[in-house]
């Protein structure tokens, strides 16, 4: 048992009280569990370490179902765990099952701003002001909190990369477990770092369609203007000078050309006309 004053076992006595009152200063979270149930266990000290990273803006109440079945029966409680959130006094939202702790901390954030997500609110809108280190102090500050929150992570290598440190933002992202990793909004970052790092600060667009003209095989040329193209999503442009570095050589730079024009489909998405049609001649050209 926690010795936090925000996180207690309650009964059905004082359930009005440490509850229902309460919930009118801090929303209250209800944990109705059984020493039975498999599930409860688990998710008993998920819970508990969720409330306690709230600093106090959150409580915890844990109803112990076979003590006190007349308040699980008050509440229509089927399942076990169940977890019911208490704002101002009433119900206003419940899950059941042990779910994972991403999940759990989305059902709390859509009803209260913990101390991370308005850090995470804060630094974006330093990095909209241009104020990017800012930014990133102000999510180092929420990661030193929830180190191991997956969303404060992928903010802080998107403003990174911002900073043209690109190395930097892809070593956070590529240390992401893999069920973050896969997530859409994640390889749509990673994309857009890998094309922010072909893109480089080098010689402008102008120069680079200059240097194709005089020579065709100039794969660096095709490539920077390939990622300039994305970045500013003409993504005819980007796709047309990928395929083409893919068809002059397939050995440059690791197969730069292909992976040109996957980073482009990552950011148009698989419906796109775009995508259908360069993922066609990508094809043929493969096979």
């Amino acid at each position: 048992m926690s010795d936090l004053p925000y996180i207690f076992d309650v009964t059905a006595a004082e359930f009005q009280t440490r509850v229902i009152d309460a919930s009118f200063q801090t929303p209250v979270l209800v944990d109705f569990w059984a020493e039975w149930c498999g599930p409860c266990r688990t998710l008993k000290p998920m819970l508990e370490q969720i409330t306690e990273s709230y600093g106090g803006k959150l409580q915890l109440a844990k109803v112990n179902t076979d003590v006190e079945a007349q308040l699980a029966g008050h509440f229509g409680i089927r399942s076990l765990p169940t977890v019911m959130l208490v704002i101002n006094g009433a119900p206003v939202d419940q899950f059941m099952g042990a779910l994972p702790e991403s999940q759990v901390r989305e059902f709390l954030e859509k009803h209260i701003v913990s101390e991370v997500r308005a850090l995470r609110n804060q630094a974006r809108e330093q990095a909209d002001a241009g104020a990017i280190e800012q930014a990133i102090d102000l999510l180092k500050q929420a990661n030193a909190i929830e180190p191991n929150n997956a969303d404060v992570l992928i903010d802080l290598a998107e403003i990174i990369s911002k900073t043209g440190d690109h190395d930097q933002a892809m070593q956070i992202i590529d240390a992401l477990p893999i069920d973050v990793a896969t997530r859409k909004d994640v390889k749509e970052l990673k994309a857009r770092i890998h094309l922010a790092q072909h893109a480089g600060d080098g010689p402008s667009v102008e120069e680079l369609q200059a240097r194709i003209a005089a020579d065709e095989n100039d794969l660096e040329a095709r490539e920077q203007l390939a990622s300039r193209c994305a970045m500013t999503q003409d993504y005819e442009c980007a796709l047309a000078q990928f395929f083409a570095i893919m068809q002059r050589d397939r050995q440059y730079k690791d197969d730069a050309g292909r992976r040109g024009l996957l980073d482009t489909f990552e950011l148009l998405g698989s419906d796109h006309a775009l995508t259908k049609i360069w993922r066609r001649k990508m094809f043929s050209l493969l096979h």
